[in-house]
């Protein structure tokens, strides 16, 4: 028998808590900074150090996708193996990020954007930014409906004004103190999520009964819940682990992140520390999702598998899971809110206002997160789940970005600037169309707009590289 879910207002207490401690962050980091200092603002005077850096990869990266998003939904619908295995793609993702952090930061740029103009031109710059603003406010608006899930969860108060509570904080926390305020949440949130997963998870496996209560649900109710395969082909495993890991390869928010290190070194410790803690943190987020599909099966969304079960705790211990949840949310929620917005700023008002000032690129940073914000809560109306929203947006860096970004870091002298905006435009065009068309011939997006994309940078660099123009003209 599946139990249902009994919202726990009193959560809301250390729910409470937690924001206002996140608004002292940002309050402190406001009367601090320099806001007259666009560079401070969005690369916090590049003086992240070591602990930072671990802290605020781990914290923007673990965000809605992970509580009310992929592995929550993955081992609702699939099982417990293909949940845990999810975290390899971000490993993956890591170790190449580990080995160019060096080449990035030599280039000296803000956004990835400012990049791929090295490469590709001044007109390819506009055209990433405004994709990768696309994709920021994508990742945004998820994160709006996962919080808005755990207030729904701990309230029961209607889904969608606790989204739009959500949204108004996330926009105030982001446009407060820019990086430096985002990366001080980041390190407090982190330490709230470690300790409220491991208290959560103590407590949940014991209540319900154990391993040995695993078992037995699954024979009942999930025969191939704990399967490795769980019945996935390799196609699956492609489709699901793909669009997260071209994400993080091509994520404006990571490369940010790395230019405002204070060096090379702080940056790999900062991912070796990032890994760890994915290897840490995720699997137990995807064993307890799992939990919560045998204890509440079909009362509950997909969505709702892992936060759902904070509702069985007392209401301290669940609260302190719910805050944790909320600083994964919300630190990913402000840094793609405000890596977008200075794509905007940095790399699309400039080109059209090329004398701006610092001053006026801050402000059109601020309106730009303010309207991104607002728009990230629209779009939730056209996609039916958590899980779509992310796979599409993952997908438009995926292919719309990263193959062009990579060659551009890595080999520069193999692409030339119409293999790079062919690539853009084609890989963009097709995961648009492809959603669109409703994936047709049952291949997911990320597994027809990647390989073309690449395939459009390699061919149209060979096709064009003898008689390329340079890349500012």
């Amino acid at each position: 028998m599946f139990h249902e879910m009994v919202p726990q207002p009193k959560m809301l207490i250390v729910i409470a808590a937690y924001f206002l401690a996140v608004f002292a962050f940002a309050y402190l980091a406001k009367k601090k900074e320099n806001r007259k200092s666009i560079k401070d603002f969005a690369l916090a005077g590049k003086g992240l150090g070591s602990f930072i850096l671990m802290a605020t990869f781990m914290a923007s990266w673990m965000g809605g996708g992970a509580v009310a998003g992929s592995i929550n939904s993955i081992a609702y619908t699939a099982g417990l193996w293909p949940s845990i295995l999810y975290a390899s793609g971000s490993i993956l993702a890591i170790v190449i990020l580990y080995a160019i952090g060096p080449l990035v930061r030599k280039r000296g740029k803000i956004t990835t954007a400012a990049l791929i103009e090295g490469s590709y031109g001044t007109n390819a710059r506009v055209l990433s930014a405004a994709i990768i603003a696309l994709a920021s406010f994508s990742i945004v608006s998820y994160q709006l409906r996962a919080m808005g899930v755990i207030l729904n969860a701990t309230t029961g108060f209607n889904l969608d004004l606790m989204t739009l509570i959500s949204c108004v904080v996330i926009i105030i926390a982001t446009v407060s103190g820019g990086l430096s305020s985002v990366v001080k949440i980041d390190a407090f949130s982190v330490c709230v999520m470690l300790v409220g997963i491991v208290c959560a998870f103590a407590y949940i496996f014991t209540h319900v009964g154990g391993f040995s209560w695993v078992v037995e649900q699954t024979a009942a109710y999930a025969p191939d819940g704990l399967t490795f395969t769980a019945g996935w082909t390799a196609k699956d495993y492609l489709a699901n682990y793909a669009p997260g890991c071209l994400l993080a390869l091509g994520d404006q928010n990571l490369y940010q992140r790395m230019a405002a290190a204070k060096g090379d070194r702080n940056v790999q410790i900062g991912m070796i520390g990032w890994a760890l803690g994915t290897i840490l943190v995720l699997p137990a987020i995807a064993f307890l999702s799992y939990i919560g599909r045998l204890y509440f099966g079909g009362n509950i969304m997909a969505s709702q598998s892992f936060i759902a079960l904070s509702t069985i705790c007392p209401w301290a211990i669940g609260g302190l899971m719910m805050a944790a949840c909320s600083g994964f949310i919300l630190t990913t929620g402000n840094s793609y809110l405000l890596s977008g917005s200075t794509n905007v700023a940095t790399d699309v008002f400039t080109h059209f206002k090329k004398d701006a000032t610092d001053i006026q690129i801050l402000k059109v940073t601020k309106i730009s997160i303010v309207f991104f914000g607002v728009a990230s809560l629209i779009l939730l109306k056209f996609f039916p789940s958590i899980l779509a929203i992310q796979y599409w947006a993952s997908t438009i860096v995926g292919a719309g970005i990263t193959p062009s970004l990579l060659a551009c870091v890595v080999c520069p002298e193999k692409v030339t600037k119409w293999g790079g905006i062919a690539s853009m435009v084609g890989g963009t065009i097709l995961t648009i169309g492809w959603e669109m068309a409703g994936q047709p011939f049952d291949l997911a997006t990320v597994l027809v707009a990647f390989p073309v994309s690449v395939l459009l940078l390699v061919v149209v660099s060979a096709l064009t590289r003898k008689s390329a123009p340079t890349a500012n003209t």
